[in-house]
C-alpha cells in the first residue's frame, strides 16, 4: 500500500515522516530544505505500508519546480492514500493544497498537525471539519507523537474514501471549465476531468500530456482571452476562490479563545515587527558571530593542548622509525593533517552547525527571511531568495539545489551568482574566523563580512540592472518560537559534519603526504618560484600561499588546513602578518566555489553560465586581494 506525506513547508510533514517510518531526515523550521522525497516502510495490520516524503509546496499549480515536482511524483506513485499534513495553526494555506489533492480524486486524509500549539489560541471543530470536507481529519503533534498511531491504524483499515466536496469557483471560471469539459468527458485518465481540466488552465505542464491536443490549444486561447479580458492571471483567479473557500470552512470550524496572548506569543511579534525586529536579527547575528570566534577558539585552544600532550614524540619516533626524507614526510603529513582538522574543522565549523541547528529549530530563521524581503527586492531578487542565502551559510551545495524555490531561471541565476561570490559557507567562516578572527583580531574578521555584505548589494544591484525582471513578492510560513530539541539538533549537525571526516579528511591526508613529499625533496619551490610574481608582487603573500589557493577548489577549509601544513605551525601568527592574513582571508570568502558546488552548478545551469559565475568569482577574490594589498602598503 502506497502513502503519500504532502504538505507546504514548515508543517512538521518531515517530522512526522521520521515517526511513522522511524528514519531520520534533517527537518528545519524554513522552506526549501527538503528537495527530494524520502522513502520508508512500516508494517501494521499486516500491511506493509510505504510511505513517500514529497517536496514540501503550498499549490499544484506547477508554476515553480517544486510545485511541478511534487505533481508528477503523486501521479508516477499513484498512492493509495494521500496523508496531507496541515498547520493547525494557519490553516487557510493548509486547506487550499487540501482541496487540490481533492479535485485530483485522490484519497486524502487530513493530519491536523501542531494541534497542541493550536489549542492554546482558538477551538477547531475537528468532526465538523470532516464532515465538510467529507474526508478523515486525524489531530497530530508530529514532535511528540501525539496522533501518528491513530493516523497509521486509519489508513491501514483502507476505509478512506474519495472526498465528493466541490469548490465552487466564481461564474468565469465556471464557464470556461464547461467549455473545455463537453471535449473531455468525466476523466481523463486517472484524474477527475473537473480537476485535470482546473489545472490545464492554471498552466501546469504536467497535465497538458493528458489531454488532446485540440483540448490543450483551447484552453491556451482561454487564459490568454481571460488575461486580456481581467487584467491578471487565471491562476491568481483561481487561487482566490480557492482561498475564499478554505476562510468558510474556516470560519464554521474555528473558534476563539477568550485567553491574553502568552510571553512566547509577544516575544514572537517583536521579532517581526520592523523596528524590534531588525534590532533583535542584529543581536541573533553578532551572538552567532561571537559563538563561533570565541567558543571555536576556547576549543581549538583545548583540544590543542590535550593533543600535544597525548601525541608527545610520537610522530618523531615513526619518522625515525622509517628513516630518511620519507619519514619525515610522512611524519610530519599525518601529524599536521591531525593538527589541522583540530583547530579548524572541530572548533569552528562544528559550532556553526551546532548555532544554525539551534535557529532552525527556534522557528527564528523564518523571521529573518520576512524582515530582509524589502532588502532582498532592492536588488532585485524574490524574497524567497534569502532561503538559500540562508543554507549557504552552511553549504553552497544545497544553496545552489534551494534554488529551485525561485520560478525564474534568471532569478536564480543571479542568487547563485551572489551567493557564490558574497555568502560564506561553514567553511569559508571557518577560515576568516581562524585565520584573522583568532589570529589578527575581531575587527579584521567583521571588516571581511562587511566587505561581502557589499558585495552583496552592489552586485545583486548591477545583475539586476544587466538581466531585466520583476521580483515577485513573498510567500512563507511563519512557525512559532519553540525550544530546540537537542536530539534533532546533534542528529543534524552530525549529518552536515559527517561527510567532512568520509570524504575531506582522506583528501586532506593524502595531500598532506604529497606536499611533504614535494618539500622533503625541493620539488615544491618548482611549482612555487614560477608564480611568485604575483603571490608576493601583487598580493603581498608568501610565495608557498599559492598551494593553499589552488588546493582550495577542492574544498575551502584545506586552505587554511594547508596553510598549517605548509608553514610548519598552527600558530599561523608567527609566520604571517595581519595584514596578510586578511588578504588570504579575503580571497578565499569570494573565491570560485568547491568541486562539489561547481559539479552542482553544472548540473543546475550548464556549462556556460558555471564558467561564467567560476570565473567572474576568481577575477573578483584575487583583485580583491590585490587592492587590499596595495591601501595596506600605501596607509
Amino acid at each position: 500500500m502506497n502513502i503519500a506525506l504532502v504538505g507546504n513547508p514548515n508543517v512538521g510533514k518531515s517530522v512526522l515522516f521520521s515517526r511513522m517510518t522511524g528514519i531520520g531526515v534533517i527537518s528545519s523550521n524554513y522552506p526549501g530544505t527538503t528537495v527530494e522525497f524520502e522513502e520508508g516502510r512500516i508494517v501494521r495490520s499486516g500491511e506493509v505500508l510505504t510511505i513517500f516524503d514529497l517536496p514540501g509546496t503550498y499549490s499544484l499549480a506547477g508554476i515553480s519546480e517544486d510545485e511541478l515536482v511534487t505533481t508528477r511524483l503523486l501521479a508516477e506513485r499513484n498512492p493509495d492514500v494521500v496523508i496531507a499534513v496541515a498547520d493547525a495553526t494557519r490553516l487557510a494555506q493548509s486547506l487550499v493544497l487540501i482541496l487540490q489533492l481533492v479535485e485530483l480524486g485522490y484519497r486524502v486524509v487530513v493530519a491536523l498537525n501542531f494541534m497542541d500549539v493550536a489549542r492554546r489560541r482558538f477551538s477547531i471543530d475537528v468532526v465538523k471539519l470532516s464532515e465538510i470536507l467529507h474526508l478523515p481529519v486525524v489531530p497530530t503533534v508530529a514532535v511528540t507523537g501525539e496522533g501518528v498511531d491513530e493516523l497509521i491504524q486509519v489508513i491501514a483499515a483502507r476505509k478512506v474514501p474519495r472526498s465528493d466536496f466541490v469548490v465552487r469557483y466564481d461564474t468565469h471560471i465556471e464557464s470556461l471549465l464547461s467549455a473545455l469539459s463537453s471535449e473531455t468527458g468525466d476523466r481523463t485518465g486517472p484524474f477527475p476531468s473537473r480537476g485535470a481540466l482546473l489545472k490545464l488552465l492554471e498552466g501546469n505542464e504536467y497535465f497538458a500530456g493528458v489531454f488532446q491536443s485540440a483540448t490543450i490549444e483551447k484552453a491556451v486561447r482561454l487564459r490568454e482571452e481571460f488575461r486580456e479580458e481581467h487584467m491578471e492571471s487565471i491562476e491568481v483567479h483561481i487561487s482566490r476562490d480557492r482561498f475564499g473557500e478554505a476562510g468558510r470552512v474556516i470560519s464554521e470550524v474555528v473558534g476563539k479563545l477568550e485567553a491574553p496572548p502568552s510571553l512566547g506569543e509577544r516575544i514572537s511579534e517583536l521579532t517581526l515587527r520592523p523596528f524590534t525586529g531588525s534590532i533583535i536579527l542584529l543581536l541573533v547575528l553578532s551572538g552567532v558571530f561571537l559563538s563561533v570566534v570565541f567558543v571555536g577558539g576556547t576549543i581549538e585552544s583545548l583540544l590543542a593542548q590535550t593533543y600535544r600532550a597525548i601525541v608527545g614524540d610520537a610522530f618523531a619516533d615513526l619518522a625515525a622509525l622509517i628513516g630518511g626524507q620519507a619519514g619525515l614526510a610522512v611524519a610530519r603529513g599525518i601529524d599536521l593533517s591531525l593538527q589541522a582538522i583540530l583547530s579548524i574543522v572541530i572548533p569552528y565549523i562544528l559550532v556553526f552547525y551546532i548555532v544554525l541547528g539551534l535557529l532552525e529549530d527556534s522557528g527564528y530563521l523564518p523571521r529573518a527571511v520576512a524582515l530582509l524581503d524589502g532588502l532582498m527586492h532592492k536588488i532585485g531578487l524574490h524574497g524567497r531568495a534569502i532561503i538559500p542565502m540562508i543554507v549557504g551559510m552552511g553549504c553552497n551545495v544545497p544553496a545552489i539545489l534551494a534554488t529551485r524555490v525561485i520560478e525564474s531561471r534568471r532569478e536564480r541565476l543571479i542568487l547563485v551568482t551572489i551567493t557564490i561570490m558574497a555568502v560564506p559557507c561553514s567553511a569559508q567562516v571557518a577560515v576568516i574566523l581562524g585565520t584573522v578572527g583568532h589570529f589578527a583580531g575581531l575587527g579584521y574578521a567583521v571588516l571581511i563580512f562587511a566587505i561581502l555584505l557589499a558585495i552583496l548589494l552592489i552586485l545583486g544591484r548591477l545583475l539586476h540592472r544587466a538581466m531585466k525582471f520583476e521580483p515577485s513578492t513573498l510567500a512563507i510560513e511563519i512557525p512559532d518560537l519553540s525550544v530546540p530539541r537537542p536530539r534533532n539538533v546533534l542528529y543534524k549537525t552530525y549529518m552536515r559534519v559527517k561527510d567532512f571526516f568520509v570524504i575531506a579528511f582522506p583528501i586532506l591526508l593524502v595531500g598532506s603526504l604529497v606536499l611533504e613529499t614535494l618539500t622533503q625533496y625541493g620539488i615544491l619551490d618548482k611549482v612555487v618560484d614560477p608564480l611568485s610574481p604575483f603571490t608576493v608582487g601583487f598580493l603581498g603573500l608568501p610565495a608557498v600561499t599559492i598551494i593553499a589557493l589552488i588546493f582550495g577548489v577542492l574544498r575551502k577549509e584545506m586552505s587554511l588546513q594547508l596553510l598549517v601544513l605548509l608553514f610548519g605551525t598552527a600558530n599561523l601568527a608567527t609566520v604571517l602578518s595581519p595584514e596578510q592574513l586578511f588578504v588570504f582571508a579575503l580571497i578565499m570568502a569570494t573565491y570560485m566555489p568547491c568541486l562539489s558546488a561547481f559539479a552542482v552548478m553544472l548540473k543546475e545551469f550548464g556549462l556556460k553560465d558555471t564558467i561564467k559565475v567560476t570565473v567572474s568569482s576568481v577575477v573578483l577574490a584575487f583583485s580583491l586581494g590585490g587592492i587590499a594589498h596595495i591601501l595596506f602598503a600605501v596607509f
